[in-house]
């Protein structure tokens, strides 16, 4: 009894904390703030809200009281600068309420993610790029071939393809794989929730998803010790990482990685099935699909939101910014900044666009960018004839990815 009376109120203050800036988001959005319009989350394509932040200059004060800027070269500046963080000095985030669960490790700064790749690092690297797409490609080719004519790009390919690799490369039982995917698919709002707050219902599932992910991991670890272990975690602990740092390394690129991947691939898949010319290309020269990748990364990035938190006095665009300001990059609208209209781009001329390789990135960007590569290699392949057969559908409140709920696709 005291137990459940405990849970009710933390779910009433948690409720409350959501609610106050969920409503200061949309108070302030009613009175035209493009960011905080941006926040809510209600709108497939905030690209309309994103110029009129650009047109504000190179920085925008949000009545919300964060720095906003689609300035590419202010972007470039805060997101290179070490000086600017993902937490205050104080090891704070810019809102309390909007804290993660620790076991999803996405709550951390700059050096705690450095940390977890030098802790990563025997498994990573070309090698490891090697074996993502080996996997990628025989799971995407088992995964189209079990699906019918018709089928939902989002649920039954784009996310259950880097879902499962990860479970090979990381050495999870075959046992686990429907409780892993359905962990996976539970997680999805964690990172659009670092910066708009979700359900009360969807932050404690999403939270208690994270701690099975973990819980899961640290078995995989422990049967490395017991001497049954197989996979990357196995491979980390041998190399001498601690078991609770294998964990916690394989947690974070797992949750920063599946979710960004899905997005990504779907991303790609619109941009060229809208484009009838480039899919044709791809379907004729696979090898395209670094290259269609790479577009996406300019025109449509999975990740559209970039927050910092300023860990000194910073002048930025002529603007001096005080230690704990807390700015925020709009990362599509300013890599759109100055490049040709999707329409007219040629697909064999590719931009320099690229992941970043900081934060959480540190760890997945890599994988993320490899396992959608393959996948539009896979889908070239096996599915030429491929086109939308409805209505695509995104997630409300996902301001940071654009999630995709459904993506209806058929080949013949």
């Amino acid at each position: 009894m005291t137990d459940a009376i405990t849970t009710e109120l933390a779910d009433r203050e948690l409720g409350r904390r959501l609610h106050r800036i969920r409503g200061a988001h949309w108070y302030f959005g009613n009175y035209g703030d493009p960011y905080a319009l941006i926040l809510r989350g209600q709108s497939d394509d905030p690209s309309a809200y994103e110029e009129r932040v650009r047109e504000a200059g190179p920085l925008f004060r949000s009545r919300i009281g964060t720095w906003v800027t689609a300035d590419p070269e202010v972007a470039a500046a805060v997101l290179g600068d070490a000086r600017f963080g993902a937490l205050d000095r104080a090891g704070r985030r810019p809102e309390e309420y909007l804290q993660p669960s620790r076991a999803s490790s996405l709550g951390l700064d700059r050096a705690a993610y450095a940390r977890l790749r030098r802790v990563a690092e025997p498994v990573l690297g070309a090698d490891a790029a090697a074996e993502w797409r080996r996997l990628g490609e025989e799971v995407g080719r088992r995964l189209l071939g079990g699906l019918g004519p018709g089928f939902d790009l989002t649920a039954d390919f784009a996310r259950r393809l880097p879902a499962l690799v990860l479970a090979a490369w990381l050495g999870v039982p075959g046992e686990r794989l429907d409780a892993w995917e359905k962990s996976l698919r539970v997680t999805g709002p964690l990172l659009d929730g670092l910066l708009c707050p979700q359900t009360v219902a969807a932050t404690r599932a999403a939270d208690s998803a994270a701690e099975e992910l973990r819980t899961l991991l640290d078995e995989v670890a422990a049967a490395r010790l017991g001497g049954s272990g197989q996979g990357a975690t196995a491979r980390l602990i041998s190399a001498g990482a601690a078991p609770d740092d294998a964990a916690a390394a394989a947690v974070c690129l797992v949750l920063s990685a599946v979710e960004p991947t899905t997005t990504l691939v779907c991303d790609a898949v619109r941009l060229l099935l809208d484009r009838p010319g480039w899919w044709r290309r791809l379907c004729d020269s696979p090898d395209l699909a670094p290259a269609a990748v790479r577009h996406t990364l300019r025109y449509a990035p999975p990740v559209r939101l970039e927050s910092r938190v300023a860990h000194e006095d910073v002048t930025t665009a002529g603007r001096v910014l005080p230690a704990g300001s807390h700015v925020v990059v709009l990362v599509g609208a300013a890599r759109r900044a100055g490049a040709p209209d999707a329409v007219h781009a040629d697909l064999t001329d590719a931009p320099a666009a690229e992941l970043p390789d900081d934060l959480w990135f540190a760890l997945s960007g890599e994988f993320v960018g490899r396992i959608a590569e393959t996948a539009l290699g896979v889908l070239a392949e096996a599915a030429p004839g491929l086109r939308r057969d409805g209505d695509i559908v995104r997630w409300r409140r996902s301001p940071v990815l654009g999630r995709y709920a459904r993506f209806p696709v058929a080949y013949s």
